[in-house]
């Protein structure tokens, strides 16, 4: 293993892409949680407008966001070699599509809410939380995406 940084193809000016793009769909899924809580509390109809927005925008975003990172794991041989980066990358399909499945159960619910969507919307905040745990790693284990050149 070489101490040197993994740069990343898919990247603006050095600035990898998926790390720009992640913020707000991981802050959508996981607000997505407090609406759902609220609703819960409320029943206030709100909530569930929120939640579908929130559903929605959060595994859209995910979606752009995974496919930088895929460019990376494909293009990049010594990303590809981690297997950090498969478990990262496994554990955020799964996530997605997870948030996804929420998303159309919310969509195609008259009321807004389903209380599936609950429990959807708990098991992938916690999936966020592994998988981003994991991207962390491979930022600061492995320097994947660092720019040493600054």
């Amino acid at each position: 293993m070489t101490n040197e940084p993994i740069r990343s193809l898919m990247s603006i000016a050095g600035h990898p892409v998926h790390p720009m793009l992640i913020h707000f769909p991981v802050a959508f899924l996981l607000g997505l949680v407090g609406a759902d809580l609220a609703y819960v509390y409320t029943t206030d109809p709100f909530w569930a407008r929120v939640g579908l927005w929130l559903a929605g925008l959060g595994s859209l975003g995910g979606w752009l966001a995974g496919l930088a990172g895929l460019g990376d794991l494909v293009l990049v041989r010594r990303i590809r070699n981690l297997i950090i980066a498969w478990s990262h990358a496994l554990m955020a399909v799964m996530t997605l599509s997870l948030a996804s499945l929420n998303w159309l159960l919310r969509f195609n619910d008259a009321n807004g809410f389903n209380p599936w969507g609950l429990y959807l919307s708990l098991l992938t905040a916690a999936l966020i939380t592994v998988t981003s745990l994991l991207g962390g790693q491979m930022v600061y284990g492995h320097a994947v995406g660092v720019d040493v050149k600054h």
